[in-house]
């Protein structure tokens, strides 16, 4: 059950970063987004959306910000969690993306396992990455 919970909160993050980008593309080019269906069957892919490492990083830094920012998340995560959660996050992003992770030995789900991250911690998580996206 564990290891459930952990794979789903990796997941939720990611599944987040791609609602975001969907919402914020739509938003500013005034069109439907792609589906992430068709982003893949374009070649298209997340990194490439985000505009490159340069914005996954971009990316990562927000909701680091964010994540320290916002009283529920900052009380079960510690700096150098965040830290380790922000490397990780641009792990996932660019192994979604079918690249090779660029954190060595940083692991998104082992970061955050143990934290008792809870539904509003999750909520306040998936809500910290929202804005980061207008960042990129």
């Amino acid at each position: 059950m564990k290891a459930n919970g952990r794979v789903a909160c990796g997941g939720l993050l990611i599944l987040a970063a791609l609602s975001v980008l969907s919402c914020t593309k739509s938003a500013t080019t005034g069109g439907a987004a792609p589906s992430s269906a068709s982003m893949l069957s374009t070649g298209m892919n997340l990194v490439n959306a985000l505009g490159g490492m340069d914005g996954v990083t971009k990316l990562a830094d927000a909701f680091g910000l964010n994540l320290a920012a916002k009283p529920v998340t900052s009380k079960l995560l510690d700096p150098a969690t965040i830290a380790q959660t922000k490397l990780g996050l641009v792990n996932e992003i660019a192994k979604a993306s079918g690249m090779a992770a660029p954190n060595a030995g940083v692991d998104l789900v082992w970061t955050l396992s143990g934290k008792g991250i809870d539904a509003s911690a999750a909520s306040a998580m998936t809500s910290a990455l929202s804005p980061g996206a207008d960042a990129v």
